[in-house]
């Protein structure tokens, strides 16, 4: 076919199409809908709830952030019920929780500085977060447990400086806490980062700011176990004069009891006696005294406090103690008492019922002493002393 041929032909299939276009009718386009950011923001919320039931938290914290992007972009139409503000909420903590799951993920596997990192991100959330239906101190549970959680976390991984800073935060959102906190920052200066001097001059800082017996008595703790007297007994002066009750005496009398400071023990035992104490401490102070005496070489003291304590509470065990002194002294009476005290709480006390034997023999009460004699005849350490006595009553 010539070439000229050729392009008319073209030239006419060209008309013709252009042709049966200007005779067809004009096809109308359907528009788009119009784009609702909120039901998008709906729909990408329960996409990254579904995530997070199925345990994809990566995705789900993807699908929350998207949400709270579109909740946002709703935003400046949205009316009072859209709830805007509280969704954005939900998905902020929603993100938290996730990271915080995410960090649990990696403990288990032993990847604490990616743990960390995920702790880290949801401390920004709760810690920028303005409530908006949770309340502060809701928020603040979330902190803190998220700053304990990091605290721990860098911890285990030797990251020692970062958990300090970590308590150093905790101590202002948990001041109830603070003598566990401070006992932690402590031992971890004194025993991890074997920095004595630190230790206790973050305990020294501490107390002197917040003025509180807890941080004294923390410090106290730490330099009694460190072995410097003086500075522990400064500290728990200290503590007394902020907080002089029935705990405080115990615990400085304590530490007096261990230093074998016996005279200032019982000064504190003292003061504790005068906060009329539960039955049960109060025999333990006096026992503690006439103990203290013991060591005093106070033998009349000694026996006045262990009397008292037996009269406070039943004590089989003191009550033998007495009953013996009792014996050296030949005060046959109190040796029947605190015999008898013994015998009614253990029957087969054979020191106690040889001790009230021999001290009615003396008191020519030969019928009970022969009541008590007859039952020791076969005893292997008693046995000849009872069947002498009894001869001698025959």
């Amino acid at each position: 076919m010539p070439k000229q041929r050729f392009l008319a032909l073209v030239a006419l299939i060209v008309l013709i199409a252009m042709s049966a276009c200007s005779s067809n009718k004009q096809v109308e386009v359907e528009p788009e809908p119009v784009r609702n950011p909120l039901v998008l923001a709906h729909e990408a919320a329960a996409e990254g709830a579904g995530y997070y039931e199925d345990g994809m938290l990566e995705l789900a914290i993807e699908s929350f952030q998207k949400a709270i992007d579109l909740f946002e972009e709703a935003a400046p139409t949205a009316t009072e019920s859209d709830s805007v503000a509280y969704n954005v909420e939900s998905m902020q903590l929603n993100i938290a929780k996730s990271n915080v799951d995410l960090a649990f993920e990696n403990i288990e596997m032993g990847a604490y500085s990616v743990a960390m990192e995920y702790y880290e991100e949801a401390l920004d959330i709760y810690q920028n977060h303005q409530p908006v239906r949770i309340s502060e101190a809701e928020l603040d549970e979330y902190i803190k447990g998220t700053l304990n959680n990091l605290a721990i976390t860098s911890r285990n991984a030797g990251n020692f400086e970062a958990t300090l800073g970590y308590y150093d935060q905790l101590l202002k959102y948990d001041p109830e806490n603070q003598a566990e906190l401070l006992n932690q920052k402590f031992f971890i200066l004194k025993d991890n980062l074997n920095d004595t001097a630190r230790a206790f001059q973050v305990l020294e800082d501490y107390a002197a700011v917040s003025n509180d017996a807890a941080a004294y008595i923390t410090l106290a703790e730490g330099y009694a176990q460190s072995g410097d007297f003086t500075k522990a007994e400064a500290a728990y002066k200290k503590a007394e004069v902020i907080r002089p009750d029935s705990d405080m005496f115990t615990r400085i009398n304590n530490f007096y009891r261990a230093n074998s400071k016996w005279a200032e023990s019982n000064l504190y035992l003292e003061k504790l006696v005068a906060t009329n104490p539960p039955q049960d401490n109060l025999a333990i102070a006096y026992t503690q005294m006439g103990q203290n005496y013991e060591r005093l070489g106070n033998t009349a003291k000694k026996i006045e406090f262990f009397e008292k304590s037996v009269d406070t509470k039943a004590d089989p065990r003191l009550s033998l103690v007495l009953a013996a002194h009792f014996n050296s002294t030949q005060n046959w009476n109190k040796v029947i008492n605190y015999s008898t005290k013994v015998l009614s709480e253990e029957p087969n006390n054979a020191d106690a019922r040889m001790l009230r034997g021999v001290a009615y023999y003396q008191q020519k009460n030969n019928t009970a002493a022969k009541a008590d004699l007859e039952r020791l005849v076969n005893d292997p350490r008693h046995g000849n002393t009872a069947q002498s006595i009894l001869k001698a009553i025959k």
